[in-house]
């Protein structure tokens, strides 16, 4: 039996993150850096280029003129929000390199792009900073998923046999010894990137108030992905507790409101990011 994290390294060593975000990110950190030197690496990249200006000018960001070039895509959406594109490309690109048959595909990439939609509404709900990348977060919860799938497909088909009664996370602990998103927190840690965009995961099956203002959004999320790729087994009411939307100042009809916004962008999104 493998752990999360051996799982995770073994992924690495198939599927590395593009170099392209590791500059970024470097240029991000970098106070010196400005929007020319970011849109003079992702210039480089004629493929990537086109995806984050369709991205740009896709009903998510709804901007009011078009966003035609690299230049005018960082001063107009910023350097972090372009970052959070980029990783939801390489989310898309990593989607497909793990695709196989052990699992439904066409629920994993329902269910990862619903997570990022009510992720980014919600968050600028409930008033989190840095509100953007929980887009990312969202896409990118369920990795782990694929990861077991493409070593031990087996077990990948046994987890996904859960319930009413015996839910996912509960499937996969029991089976693995772990959730899917320890998996995928592995992989981002190993993967270096920014720790905020990985460090609610492993909470986010932990309903507990006095858990984090990241922790408990995730933990919500989940479940508001999971009732719309799955809304004969599972009921919102019942997965997540009116003391938890308290303590994020949401109440059930924020989460409802956020779930339909999902489902409204989500054939574009998955258009978007598959094409």
């Amino acid at each position: 039996m493998l752990s999360a994290e051996e799982y995770a390294l073994r992924a690495t060593q198939s599927f590395t993150l593009p170099q392209t975000c590791v500059q970024i990110r470097r240029l991000l950190d970098n106070n010196k850096s400005d929007s020319t030197d970011i849109a003079k690496i992702i210039s480089n990249d004629p493929a990537l280029s086109a995806k984050l200006l369709k991205l740009a000018n896709s009903a998510l960001f709804r901007f009011e003129y078009q966003i035609d070039d690299i230049d005018k895509a960082i001063t107009v959406i910023g350097g972090e929000a372009l970052y959070n594109l980029m990783m939801a490309e390489t989310a898309s690109s990593a989607f497909e390199h793990f695709s196989n048959d052990a699992i439904d595909l066409n629920r994993f990439w329902l269910q990862s792009v619903y997570a990022a939609l009510v992720a980014k509404n919600l968050a600028k709900m409930a008033r989190i900073r840095t509100s953007g990348r929980y887009f990312v977060i969202g896409l990118m919860h369920n990795i782990g998923e694929l990861l077991v799938a493409a070593d031990t497909p087996n077990f990948a088909t046994q987890c996904a046999e859960y319930s009413t009664d015996v839910p996912p996370w509960k499937s996969q602990e029991n089976i693995l010894g772990f959730c899917y998103t320890d998996c995928t927190y592995a992989l981002l840690k190993q993967w270096n990137l920014p720790s905020n965009l990985y460090q609610s995961l492993p909470n986010a099956h932990s309903e507990t108030i006095n858990g984090t203002q990241a922790d408990g959004l995730m933990f919500i999320v989940y479940r508001a992905a999971l009732t719309l790729v799955e809304p004969e087994k599972f009921n919102l009411s019942n997965l997540i507790s009116h003391s938890l939307l308290q303590k994020m100042r949401l109440t059930e009809q924020d989460v409802v409101d956020s779930m339909k916004f999902a489902q409204i962008e989500a054939a574009t999104l998955i258009s978007v990011l598959r094409s």
